[in-house]
């Protein structure tokens, strides 16, 4: 065997590693910018679609809130529904949250604001938020590039008219990204509970440009023995070599 097949050889037991365990494209399973009829997959409650108002233009270029979003009272519960999804084994959800005029994040009355995801019976996140007075806590700290606007009145008119509303990106929080899932269904509850629930007109949260896709983590290209057989085959090819050279020597 010549220097060049053994070298091709090599190079090819190089790439196939290189491709070992590398990930595909995300498959998008479901997607809405809820402008239009609200998806069968979803299960409002009594969330409904309404105006962005004021959040009109916020997020990052191509994932803007605009024309409606699902808002929903605190205590209400909205339930997207996925079946049949391909093989995979990872998933990712992205969305653009709203924090809507006097949630109470956390600390004293009236505390008790926590947005919560639950994934397959899993708690996937669960954090207050607050709006109402800076001098409440709220326990979610964005990482960067998620929060999009903070203590901003972006409209609904709450209680005395000076309740402020806050914006994110929660796509781009890593904690909502590629973990681990394999099911073919899913099911992901959203809502704010806690002791400082409020109606609707005092405070409220809402969704848009919600996204869920899916991951498949690649395997070898050639099945094992075949590898094993060519790798084998490389270090012969180099036995070989070596021998010659310390026969001419």
């Amino acid at each position: 065997m010549n220097k060049q097949k053994v070298a091709a050889i090599l190079t090819l037991l190089v790439g196939l590693a290189g491709t070992s365990g590398a990930s595909a494209a995300p498959i998008t399973v479901f997607s809405t910018d809820f402008n239009g009829a609200l998806a069968p997959e979803i299960t409002p409650g009594t969330a409904s679609l309404t105006d962005v108002q004021g959040f009109a233009g916020y997020g990052p270029a191509g994932n803007q809130f605009g024309g409606n979003f699902l808002r929903s009272a605190t205590g209400n519960v909205v339930t997207l529904n996925l079946f049949g999804l391909p093989a995979h084994d990872t998933i990712t959800l992205s969305f653009l949250f709203a924090a809507i005029d006097s949630l109470d994040g956390t600390g004293a009355f009236p505390a008790g604001d926590f947005f919560k995801i639950v994934f397959d019976g899993n708690t996937l996140f669960s954090e207050s938020f607050a709006n109402a007075v800076p001098s409440q806590i709220q326990s979610y700290v964005p990482p960067p590039g998620v929060q999009l606007a903070r203590h901003v009145d972006l409209g609904f008119g709450g209680p005395g008219g000076f309740y402020t509303d806050s914006a994110y990106d929660f796509g781009a929080d890593p904690a909502f990204a590629n973990f681990a899932h394999s099911a073919s269904t899913a099911t992901i509850d959203f809502f704010i509970f806690g002791p400082g629930n409020q109606d609707i007109t005092d405070e409220s949260w809402a969704m848009d440009n919600l996204n869920v896709s899916v991951t498949t983590i690649g395997r070898e290209t050639i099945p094992e023995p075949l590898t094993l057989s060519l790798f084998s085959a490389g270090l012969a090819g180099l036995v070989a070599l070596r021998r010659r050279k310390n026969k001419m020597a």
